[in-house]
């Protein structure tokens, strides 16, 4: 059925309400999003859509499956000029689409963009060590483990998880 293909495109600002929203009920889930709902804001989603809209350095995607936004990702450009070449990734698959490919769809088009563009050498990205769906995904993509951060995200008194480093080279 047509409407229940997945499409990824470039996120609009007018999506950052509902990407905010998304990102707000999967950081409920501990361990599954590093800030807390009430530290993700409409206005910095907002901004980091229009920002890399505007330039050729990174890139914000969204995923839709029968006219509805199902998962979002973005790469952003490190700051430094000595890091220009790395990319980072945040990726998000919202609630109830986890396990139906929106994950894999949105790496690989971020992976397509990271290759074609002459200034990514490098992706990076943390994952929680909890999430070993979201390591299979990228292992399957060719990210290896760079290292480990222990205790990284307090989630309750004594509660800790860690965050694996992991990057891809794309450059040459």
């Amino acid at each position: 059925m047509a409407s229940d293909a997945l499409t990824i495109r470039n996120a609009r600002p007018e999506d950052a309400p509902e990407l905010a929203a998304a990102e707000r009920a999967i950081a409920r889930v501990p361990g599954r999003l590093a800030p807390r709902p009430e530290e993700i804001d409409d206005a910095n989603i907002l901004k980091m859509i229009v920002d890399l809209g505007a330039h050729d350095c990174g890139i914000y995607l969204v995923a839709e499956r029968g006219g509805a936004i199902v998962g979002q990702a973005l790469l952003e450009p490190l700051s430094l000029a000595v890091t220009a070449h790395v990319v980072r990734v945040t990726l998000a698959v919202h609630e109830g689409h986890q396990g139906q490919g929106v994950g894999r769809a949105l790496m690989n088009e971020l992976l397509r963009w990271a290759r074609a563009n002459p200034r990514v050498e490098k992706v990076e990205l943390q994952v929680r060590s909890v999430n070993a769906r979201a390591i299979g995904l990228y292992r399957s993509l060719g990210f290896v483990e760079e290292g480990r951060k222990t205790r990284r995200l307090k989630i309750g008194p004594n509660a800790y998880f860690d965050d694996i480093y992991m990057a891809l080279w794309v450059g040459p």
